[in-house]
């Protein structure tokens, strides 16, 4: 069955080696280097198995870290003395048979290596079977190799004992150098009060008090303090279970690691910075689709769409006189023969000058600068650059953007239909002037002549031709400038769509595929 821990730990991996495969520029080389550092610990110590769980006893020079690993091995392994520093290089204790992969792997070496069962033990040590124990040189030795070395395996190990004693346990290096660090190992820590025969009841209560008050403050708000003296063997048995509850478990190498990737991947993200929103998605996106837009004469596509719209439609409803009369005005297409109407319209699209190019890259890079202000200095240099790539084209496709849109001139059938009524108003009034003037020529001429109802059909033919010629008019009047507004609408909506999407995909979409880069990398790393 699948351990949950290790499953997490490779997925962190997977995680952090993704972000160590941006480019060079993108991770300061300190984090790169113990990134990968880390990922190489993980798999070398993951491959060495959980069979041993390696606990070090780490603590600053005349602590008593090396009285207590003795007093918990039970053997005299450890050198002890009064002159410092002492412990130059890592003891290790191993209960049960194995371990020589570890501890060749720690570099621990085999003349300060010692396997604690004999036959004298029984099962005495049993509970301790898996353990490997290690006293660390003094993590403040005047000695710099041995607090190299100390360093070097507290990186290592599984689990940590601090070992502190009453008149160092607030030293400052300790607080400061080491345990807030590793607060985010507080689960693989455990921190122990030594020498503890030296203080009196109360003055240990005090002690264990103030330490622990100083943990909370380091960010180990679960740590605990365990007190012990090597001396009277206080607190050596707790000690002892502790560890062997540790190495029961199985999961301290695990958890170790876990932590570890939690803090780098954490540590990861605070050198990528918070994830930002797309350009396109922020409130200036539409001041720039308009800059845009007015570059590309959308405005004057649609007035002319509009004018068009106009113009075919008067002469088709209009008065027939009146709309004769216009046959020789003025084409908003302007005189272009042997071409479509919707070619003409698109013929018609201003060519964007350099002040109008100039202007809509300004907008473009005040918002982009602003959208990724809060990005590290070399993410913003990449945005830079996919920005510049979109600007040397930036003419070409806002034209290409425009001029693909189709345009299809509108000849709805009410033109047809007002056409027929505006003619036949238009013989009606004719037929019924030309019967009032024959009317009153027959009367003057010839009285009598002309029947009673005579007067009353010309007339009538003439006012019915009349009114239905002004109420033609003024319908088709009406109508015409509401379908032109509508027909230039549906232009100006569809080329500021097309100017839309080139701002989102064409101008926008490689500086967009840079912010979303950076939103995998940092959602990768949760």
């Amino acid at each position: 069955m699948n351990d949950p821990a290790q499953s997490e730990i490779r997925r962190r991996a997977e995680g952090i080696r993704q972000t160590l495969n941006l480019g060079p520029d993108k991770l300061s080389p300190d984090v790169r280097t113990d990134a990968q550092n880390l990922l190489n610990r993980a798999e070398d110590r993951l491959g060495l198995g959980e069979e041993f769980t390696v606990v070090a006893f780490a603590g600053s020079t005349g602590s008593g870290k090396s009285s207590l690993f003795n007093a918990v091995a039970g053997l005299d392994i450890a050198r002890v003395g009064v002159r410092r520093p002492t412990t130059s290089r890592p003891t290790a204790c191993v209960w049960g048979e194995g371990g020589k992969d570890i501890l060749n792997w720690l570099h621990v070496p085999e003349r300060s290596r010692t396997w604690r069962e004999s036959a004298l033990d029984g099962d005495d040590q049993r509970k301790l079977h898996g353990l490997i124990l290690l006293d660390l040189p003094d993590h403040d030795s005047t000695a710099v190799k041995h607090r190299v070395e100390s360093d070097r395996l507290v990186g290592l190990v599984d689990v940590v004992f601090w070992v502190v004693d009453p008149q160092k346990y607030a030293d400052f290096s300790l607080h400061s150098e080491y345990l807030a660090k590793l607060a985010e190992n507080s689960s693989n820590m455990v921190v122990v009060l030594n020498q503890i025969d030296k203080l009196s009841e109360e003055e240990q209560k005090a002690a264990t008090d103030h330490l622990q008050q100083l943990l909370v403050e380091d960010g180990l708000t679960d740590t605990k303090v365990h007190m012990t003296s090597a001396v009277s063997r206080e607190g050596i048995p707790q000690v002892r279970s502790i560890l062997a509850d540790t190495v029961d478990s199985k999961q301290a190498a695990s958890e170790r690691l876990l932590a570890d990737m939690q803090a780098m991947s954490k540590r990861l993200q605070s050198e990528l910075g918070e994830p930002v929103a797309a350009p396109d998605e922020s409130a200036g996106a539409s001041r720039l689709v308009e800059t845009m837009s007015d570059a590309a004469g959308v405005e004057a596509v649609a007035q002319t769409v509009h004018d068009d719209y106009i113009r075919r439609c008067y002469r088709k409803t209009g008065y027939p006189v009146l709309a004769w009369m216009q046959r020789n005005a003025p084409d908003p297409l302007g005189a272009k023969h042997g071409q479509g109407r919707d070619e003409l319209i698109r013929a018609s699209v201003p060519a964007t000058s350099k002040a109008q190019s100039s202007q809509v890259r300004l907008m473009a890079h005040e918002l982009i600068a602003e959208s990724v202000s809060a990005l590290p200095r070399p993410w913003q240099s990449a945005v830079a650059e996919a920005e510049k790539a979109s600007t040397t084209e930036l003419s070409e496709t806002l034209d290409s953007a425009v001029t693909a849109v189709d345009i299809k001139p509108r000849t709805p059938g009410w033109w047809s239909v007002a056409n027929i009524l505006q003619i036949v108003f238009f013989v009606a009034t004719i037929l019924g002037l030309l019967g009032v003037i024959a009317a009153a020529l027959l009367t003057v001429l010839a009285p009598g002549t002309l029947p009673g109802w005579g007067w009353f059909v010309t007339i009538g033919l003439l006012v019915v031709g009349i009114i239905g010629s002004v109420v033609t008019s003024m319908i088709a009047k009406s109508a015409r400038s509401k379908r032109a507004d509508e027909a230039a609408g549906e232009v100006d909506r569809k080329l500021r769509d097309a100017v839309g999407s080139v701002a989102q995909s064409s101008y926008l979409e490689p500086v967009n595929a840079v912010i979303d880069e950076h939103r995998r990398a940092y959602e990768t790393l949760h």
